[in-house]
């Protein structure tokens, strides 16, 4: 499916931000409002092949994760040009596909001649009344009818699915700085002058490491936190819900969003999101480096949120002094925990890991130059990057207490 077709679905899709409600059945229940399944009494034989397929291979798709004879390359089969799922980095990059999750298709909706929107939840699976049964977001992607039907294979499926995301980019408006490629949604600008500015962070960062990052990268922006996540495909996100009690920490204060999208996509409702451009390229360059580093080289260069690294720095020195506790030793020890960021009209609650990794890539800096963190981004593990330091595990606390 070439980038003219796609380009032509997405300008349809973009109907369905309007409002305006369209009719898909004869069905006199309000759109919905009922399940995917309900129509199928009135609908021709034809439509009634079109999601009866599409359901096959959403759900194929999704047990294929449980399934130890399906390779990536064969779900890579499954999706419009072999692309990547954004979904599967849900929660930071626990897979929205796993064995404790239930993925419940709540709607298949035909919205273009060969294309369909799946609505699908997700519930916990996990025992215990306080998690079991709990739904954890819903969210939307595409089906496209793009690959032509063998006749000798008589139920040969012709959908591939899409990113919810790829599908709707298309229908922004478009503006090229650089290696960057803005796209923004109604109700957003970016100032020229700061987008070429923002242009060459991302070529000076490339430059000073020797990385030679060629590619464009997408860069989505949307006036709203909301709106972010529902060009993301995400409806409702209880880990950025407001009225939920747990929050994905770079959305603690619910006025930022900004996520990377494999290794050439990012969206944000700010348009200098350097941390989150910076991990774009460490991604693209450096995929197999270990993701605390990756995340510490992000965080060194770009910041967090609107803050820079030296101001962050200061939240996680009284962090490390006052929580004497933590085993520094095994990062399976601190790997979940969070700290707060004291900002001026606000506190936001961010990762430890990230900063930690911040840590050691400034100290990689000042000892060795872009040379010493190449090294660290070299290393694949935590006992690997001690090691660059020559440090054991036993020494990691009283390392990392030194550095502040």
């Amino acid at each position: 499916m070439n980038i003219k077709t796609i380009f032509c679905v997405a300008l349809m899709l973009s109907l369905s931000f309007s409002g305006s409600a369209q009719k898909v059945t004869r069905s006199r229940q309000v759109p919905g409002l009922r399940t995917y399944d309900t129509d199928l009494a009135v609908m021709s034989r034809e439509e009634k092949d079109s999601v009866r397929m599409v359901t096959e291979l959403w759900k194929n798709y999704v047990d294929s994760y449980s399934s130890a004879s399906v390779s990536e390359r064969d779900r890579r089969s499954m999706w419009v040009d072999g692309t990547q799922d954004y979904l599967a980095e849900f929660d930071d990059g626990v897979l929205l596909y796993s064995s404790f999750r239930e993925n419940r298709i709540l709607d298949v909706r035909k919205i273009a001649p060969g294309v369909y929107q799946l609505s699908v939840m997700t519930s916990s699976k996990l025992p215990g009344e306080d998690y079991y049964g709990w739904n954890e977001c819903v969210y939307r992607l595409c089906a496209m009818a793009v690959a032509r039907s063998d006749e000798k294979e008589t139920r040969y499926n012709p959908f591939r699915l899409c990113n919810w995301l790829d599908a709707v980019i298309p229908t922004l408006s478009k503006t090229e700085v650089g290696r960057l490629d803005y796209y923004c949604a109604p109700g957003c600008k970016v100032p020229l002058a700061d987008a070429t500015m923002v242009a060459r962070f991302v070529d000076a960062l490339s430059k000073e490491y020797g990385f030679g990052f060629d590619s464009r990268i997408r860069y989505v922006v949307a006036p709203t936190v909301d709106q972010c996540e529902q060009l993301s495909g995400f409806l409702f996100n209880a880990y950025s819900n407001p009225m939920m009690s747990s929050a994905v920490p770079k959305a603690a204060d619910f006025k930022f969003y900004g996520r990377a999208f494999g290794s050439s996509t990012l969206v944000s409702n700010y348009y200098d999101d350097m941390r989150d451009l910076a991990l774009i390229v460490v991604r693209s360059c450096r995929p197999e480096a270990f993701a605390m580093i990756q995340e510490g080289f992000a965080t060194f260069h770009g910041g967090y949120m609107s803050e820079s690294y030296e101001f962050m720095k200061e939240s996680l020195k009284l962090f490390i002094k006052s929580r004497e506790d933590i085993d520094y030793s095994d990062e399976d020890l601190f790997y979940d925990l969070t700290m707060p960021v004291k900002r001026v009209d606000s506190t936001v609650v961010v990762p430890l890991e990230g900063l930690l990794g911040a840590l050691f890539v400034e100290h990689a800096w000042n000892k060795g130059g872009a040379s010493l963190v190449k090294e660290l981004l070299a290393c694949h593990d935590y006992t690997e990057v001690l090691k660059v330091f020559k440090v054991s595990p036993e020494e990691a606390g009283s390392f990392i207490r030194k550095l502040l």
